[in-house]
């Protein structure tokens, strides 16, 4: 067999055909049908946000910069009408700004941030396990995992002035249930995911859920405190 000499001129008169033949050959292999699942673009979208706008501090900061703003709906309560006690229970003030698909969760606070309190559910359905526990001083994080892969993640923010959080809006429904003085309002979606969202007094809690009922999931919201 011929030996073929690789030289400089060699590759560029024939890298272009092969390149060519490999993306012909991709191109062939794709199903271009394929449609992923509404879970896996879903947990691709929070994802994409999460990269853009952190959970721990400065995503207001940084959004004040691109000067990213549209229609301000309310400052003060969240969502409905709150009890006397629970307004007594929130320090901050919260403007919600609405986006094609999201929101963004805006707070503003006169108070002095203070000591963070760690607080973790006081309920976990059966057949979970804690996989994953992070803290930094201001926020706190736990993801929790069944057999079936399913997964339920809980945050905690300790409010400071500026501070943001970015939230789907193309859930199916919505529902908010009061436990123990705290309104929490939880979006739920046809394949069965949920997250819930509650403000108390310099805290801002976030769960999601792969597959939970409601009553479950308010009673993760009965708090444990460190």
């Amino acid at each position: 067999m011929k030996q073929i000499e690789v030289t400089d001129e060699w590759l560029c008169k024939y890298m272009p055909i092969v390149g060519e033949a490999v993306i012909r050959e991709l191109e062939e292999g794709t199903d271009y049908g394929y449609r992923f699942s509404a879970k896996f673009e879903r947990r691709m979208k929070l994802m994409l946000w999460k990269e853009e706008h952190p959970w721990i501090r400065a995503a207001y900061r940084q959004l004040k910069r691109t000067a990213v703003l549209s229609i301000c709906v309310a400052v003060g309560l969240l969502i409905l009408t709150m009890s006397a006690e629970g307004n007594r229970m929130k320090l901050f003030d919260t403007i919600r700004t609405l986006r094609e698909d999201s929101a963004e969760y805006t707070y503003f606070t006169d108070e002095e941030e203070g000591e963070f309190r760690k607080r973790e559910p006081a309920y976990l359905p059966e057949g979970y396990e804690e996989v994953k526990r992070s803290s930094n001083g201001i926020g706190f994080h736990l993801v929790f995992e069944n057999s079936l892969g399913e997964m339920i993640t809980w945050r905690q923010l300790l409010v400071s002035d500026g501070d943001s959080v970015v939230m789907d809006t193309e859930y199916d429904s919505q529902m908010t249930c009061e436990v123990e003085g705290k309104f929490v309002t939880v979006c739920l979606y046809s394949d069965g995911f949920k997250y819930a969202y509650c403000e108390n007094e310099r805290y801002v809690y976030l769960l999601t859920a792969d597959n939970m009922a409601i009553d479950e999931i308010c009673k993760m919201f009965q708090f444990t405190e460190e």
